[in-house]
């Protein structure tokens, strides 16, 4: 038997994918069965932008008894009332007062997103999932090193995830184009109209593209700002880019020749 992604425990409990308060609660009509985005980059064909109507309400044997009836479902029983008034049908019309109320809680909600993208990467086909090294610090209760959340609103609701470890890369001031960094990934979940992002980027800095998120992790921004809204997760999802430098050592490729 597999071990428990989170702990040396053989992997004897079924996890969802998603949530399943978060499966109840968004869109039951659905079954589970949500619009999913893989992009991906492969040498001589360029970016590979694969989407699939496939179902998240799916089980996976990944987690031990312990850990699944333990810190995870306190986890979730915790992010539920922070979550609850941003995910109705209806985008709440004082949008700045609620995000401005996330701050607060903006450790909690990093934490369950790098655990539910990590949950969420096991399952996504074609793709490699994220690593244990990341499983551990969030067994921890922390969200791992180096992770950012942004917030924001989509103008089209709907239930959609999308997740990639491929980025558009600025390089010594050049632009490089697209990159498949490995160590480098960022998970989108839209909600009906709530648009969430866990990211890390290893080695390069977040170069955001208008409108700009709000970010909220791991220092937030000082001001909500005034226009937050994408169309879709797919608009959210290509919002950044990676911004480097020349000879940079961390994991975004160097292949500019620029001084």
């Amino acid at each position: 038997m597999k071990k428990c992604l989170f702990c040396p425990n053989p992997a004897d409990s079924l996890e969802h994918v998603l949530p399943q308060w978060l499966l109840r609660c968004i869109s039951p009509e659905t079954e589970g069965a949500f619009p999913v985005q893989v992009a991906r980059y492969v040498d001589g064909e360029g970016n590979k932008d694969e989407r699939a109507h496939i179902s998240l309400s799916a089980k996976a044997r990944i987690v031990c008894v312990r850990c699944n009836t333990g810190w995870m479902r306190d986890l979730e029983t915790k992010i539920r009332p922070i979550l609850s008034p941003l995910i109705e049908k209806q985008f709440p019309i004082p949008a700045h007062t609620y995000l401005d109320e996330l701050r607060q809680h903006a450790p909690i909600l990093a934490l369950w997103l790098s655990k539910t993208a990590l949950t969420t990467s096991m399952f996504l086909p074609n793709k490699k999932p994220l690593s244990r090294a990341f499983a551990e610090e969030i067994a921890r209760g922390n969200a791992p090193h180096g992770v950012w959340v942004d917030v924001a609103s989509a103008e089209l609701g709907c239930i959609a995830v999308a997740f990639t470890k491929t980025f558009s890369v600025i390089n010594g001031n050049v632009d490089i184009g697209v990159r498949d960094c490995d160590l480098c990934f960022q998970f989108c979940l839209q909600i009906n109209h709530l648009l969430l992002r866990v990211g890390l980027s290893p080695g390069a800095v977040i170069h955001y593209r208008e409108p700009k998120p709000f970010r909220l992790f791991p220092k937030a921004d000082q001001v909500v700002p005034e226009q937050f809204g994408f169309p879709d997760v797919n608009y959210f999802l290509h919002s950044i880019k990676l911004k480097t430098w020349c000879g940079c050592p961390g994991e975004v490729p160097d292949n500019s020749t620029a001084a």
